[in-house]
């Protein structure tokens, strides 16, 4: 989770939640405390005030919440070194992203999470797809798509995926990032394809031709860039008509004097942040009894407030109020047209050859990868 955006006054929020929740921590000795590894910024911010603070004035326990890069490897590195020492990792809770938590589930770096003795409830029906897993639980939750320039559109502005890909209709500059991830999906998503059939598509040369062919419509008038970030910078200043960005640049953007940056919300793309326990941590107990706390609907929807990030529990995004209900990517208007990312498939031979073919497609406008 790299991507902070507004301030965040804490105290008032934690002590408000600390009274609406309780927690029952386990055996742990009086003076033992919990270390959470996060992403840093506001993001971190936000986490200690919101999540930390409250659980540490619940408990009796120190709550300390560290940055670190969110990197699988920096975690495998951890964990190898607290077993060939015999000591514990120093992290107790790690912020991840989910695909990297699968993957650091499955080559056993990460401890399984027992939801239902903790006490988490509803977790087959009351969390986003991704969202629960053997060693992870969701977080929170963003969503990617084309914003666009209103100012450019006073008769009629895109709304459906297809308008993004439409220069006639909707002329201007396209702004799109150096990579093809995202951007072919809402590719083959604008085409008409059906979100479970997209990956087994991008899978294939003919489902990767139909995603360049449909990009190839805003050839004539397009920019690369290096991230979503530079996208919406340029699209604010006026530089570009639509381009590839994130659901929470524009909420910081709504929330503005004047704000001029629209966002289509058909057929987005999401992924999530969750929480997991390494794999050797000292206080597994206390970090279990954390993580059972913060995954509540009433701290899942406080994140939400001060982020802007969609909760990943259900019921907390329908709880939000209409306001920010219509930016958080799963409240029940915007999730049913959400497809969850697959950053493994990115990391496959075939993954590697779509990549390949978009930085082909590229070069062939701007004449160098």
């Amino acid at each position: 989770m790299r991507h902070p955006f507004s301030a965040l006054r804490g105290w008032t929020l934690a002590a408000a939640i600390c009274a609406a929740a309780t927690v029952e921590a386990g055996a742990q000795t009086a003076n033992s405390g919990l270390t959470i590894a996060t992403w840093g910024g506001f993001y971190q911010t936000a986490q200690t005030q919101v999540l930390a603070e409250p659980f540490a004035l619940q408990t009796g326990r120190t709550v300390d919440v560290v940055t670190y890069t969110g990197h699988p490897n920096e975690v495998r590195q951890r964990v190898e070194a607290a077993r060939s020492t015999g000591q514990s990792v120093g992290w107790d809770v790690l912020d991840l992203e989910r695909a990297d938590a699968e993957e650091l589930c499955f080559q056993g770096y990460l401890e399984p999470l027992e939801l239902a003795r903790a006490g988490i409830d509803d977790v087959e029906s009351d969390f986003v797809q991704g969202a629960v897993g053997l060693c992870w639980i969701g977080n929170v939750v963003w969503s990617q798509s084309f914003g666009f320039d209103r100012r450019l559109f006073n008769s009629a502005e895109p709304f459906a995926l297809a308008d993004a890909f439409d220069p006639v209709l909707f002329p201007g500059r396209r702004l799109l990032t150096h990579s093809g991830q995202v951007a072919m999906e809402l590719a083959l998503l604008a085409d008409g394809m059906a979100p479970e059939r997209v990956y087994p598509a991008l899978a294939t040369d003919q489902g990767v031709q139909d995603a360049l062919a449909v990009l190839d419509r805003v050839r004539g008038d397009v920019q690369f860039v290096k991230a979503t970030s530079d996208v919406f910078r340029l699209l604010e200043s006026g530089r570009g008509a639509v381009g590839l960005i994130h659901h929470f640049d524009a909420l910081r953007h709504a929330r503005a004097a004047q704000p001029v940056i629209g966002y289509m919300w058909d057929s987005h793309v999401i992924d999530l942040d969750v929480f997991a326990i390494p794999d050797g941590a000292a206080n597994p107990q206390l970090a279990m009894d954390f993580i059972a706390n913060v995954s509540r609907g009433a701290y899942q929807s406080a994140m939400a407030t001060v982020t802007g990030y969609g909760p990943a529990r259900l019921s907390a995004a329908r709880a939000a109020r209409e306001d920010l209900r219509a930016w958080l990517p799963t409240s029940p208007t915007h999730l049913p047209f959400g497809l969850l990312f697959r950053g493994d498939f990115w990391d496959t031979a075939k993954g590697e050859a779509a990549q390949a073919a978009y930085d082909a497609w590229r070069g062939s406008i701007t004449g160098a990868l």
